[in-house]
């Protein structure tokens, strides 16, 4: 089953939403720095390990099956203008 547009766009955004997400906490992470105990640091990479390499595992999927798959094309798009003479 081919991917349509509308589809491909929809799980780009989610997977680039994601990893925004997980980018914020990290900057919010850092930005506390060394005021954070090591008790608190092991307790956050806990958490964001299995986060991280939940949405690595699903973009890898997801371009995957875009590989394999491909993309439907528009049936009203007009083919490219190859070997056109003016």
């Amino acid at each position: 089953m081919k991917w349509t547009n509308k589809q491909f766009r929809d799980a780009a955004t989610t997977i680039v939403k994601w990893k925004s997400r997980l980018a914020m906490l990290d900057k919010k992470w850092k930005d506390k720095g060394i005021r954070a105990t090591f008790s608190e640091t092991l307790q956050f990479k806990k958490v964001r390990k299995p986060i991280k390499e939940k949405i690595d595992q699903m973009e890898n999927e997801f371009l995957l099956s875009i590989a394999h798959y491909g993309i439907e094309e528009d049936d009203n798009a007009e083919p490219p203008d190859q070997n056109k003479k003016e």
